[in-house]
């Protein structure tokens, strides 16, 4: 029995009472988009992006989006949504995605989220907590103050209005967007995650977990990374570079762009690049298995 057909049958057997919305999900490298394109010539499906760096124009090849070819055979939605430098949050995701779904349904076709960023893949089964949207007046203003008074000052004013709020890795967009939320509402975010009602975006999913061999995957990152750089990785980057974009923007957490401008920089060469990029993304597959191994309750895993 083909990997599809094991799919459609355990579909079949669960009997839901309405059309799942099937997830696909994994470390990245392990073959999530090529599974989810096969799946979709099956059984009339349309695929939607799950992954937080495929959203980005700027990113398409370094972050491995589908290709225009695929794009043609199957319907692939919220791709290259968003300019690097333009707030991206799950909610707007979560909301874009509703949006998606019902025109799928309306078309008698099967949506099949595809993707590895964890916050997303939760979201989308379990719901998220309502948090009312800040005004961009005062999420630019949060902006300013961030950039006048800097990263640790910055960091100690959100924990002085919300003493519940953590941050175990420093993250500028996270300690803008809790800082603004409390600016918005006077109320901290952490009381907002306690207190609001979860939203969810549909209730019947069918979950999906790809796995391989680590050294199976491991390799095939660093193939497909040799492979970014050949079809114009290095490019992509010059280009963010010469628009001189705040480094500290999420997009540039894409595996590879922060190495790759070392070496437009001339600080390494780019043979360190290409190095540095494959370590980073094998330390990436590791804390995704071991997100998934904690947070993903799949209905199938199906090992390849």
């Amino acid at each position: 029995m083909s990997i599809i057909q094991l799919i459609e049958s355990k579909i079949l057997d669960a009997n839901f009472d309405e059309t799942p919305i099937i997830v696909i999900s994994g470390p990245t490298g392990v073959g999530k988009s090529s599974l989810a394109l096969s799946l979709a010539k099956k059984i009339n499906g349309v695929i939607i992006n799950a992954d937080s760096m495929q959203i980005y124009k700027e990113l398409k090849i370094i972050s491995s989006q589908p290709s225009d070819v695929d794009k043609k055979i199957i319907s692939h939605e919220l791709y290259s949504i968003r300019p690097i430098n333009q707030s991206f949050s799950v909610v707007d995701w979560l909301e874009l995605v509703e949006k998606k779904l019902e025109v799928i349904f309306n078309k008698n076709m099967v949506p099949i989220i595809v993707g590895g960023t964890g916050l997303y893949i939760k979201s989308a089964i379990n719901g998220i907590s309502k948090i009312p949207k800040v005004d961009k007046v005062v999420f630019d203003n949060c902006l300013k103050l961030f950039d006048k008074i800097g990263l640790l000052e910055f960091k100690k004013l959100v924990q002085d209005v919300d003493k519940d709020f953590t941050v175990r890795n420093i993250d500028k967009q996270r300690l803008i967007r809790a800082y603004s939320v409390y600016l918005q509402t006077g109320k901290a975010i952490s009381e907002w995650y306690k207190s609001s009602k979860i939203n969810k975006i549909y209730n019947t999913f069918f979950s999906i977990l790809l796995e391989q061999e680590r050294e199976k995957n491991y390799q095939n990152c660093e193939n497909r990374f040799e492979e970014f750089i050949d079809k114009g990785a290095i490019e992509e980057v010059k280009y963010l570079k010469e628009k001189k974009f705040d480094r500290s923007l999420p997009g540039f957490k894409c595996l590879g762009v922060n190495w790759i401008l070392k070496y437009l920089e001339k600080e390494i060469s780019l043979n360190d690049a290409i190095l540095l990029s494959k370590r980073d993304t094998r330390r990436y597959v590791k804390r995704q298995l071991t997100w998934f191994r904690h947070n993903f309750n799949p209905d199938l895993i199906v090992r390849i």
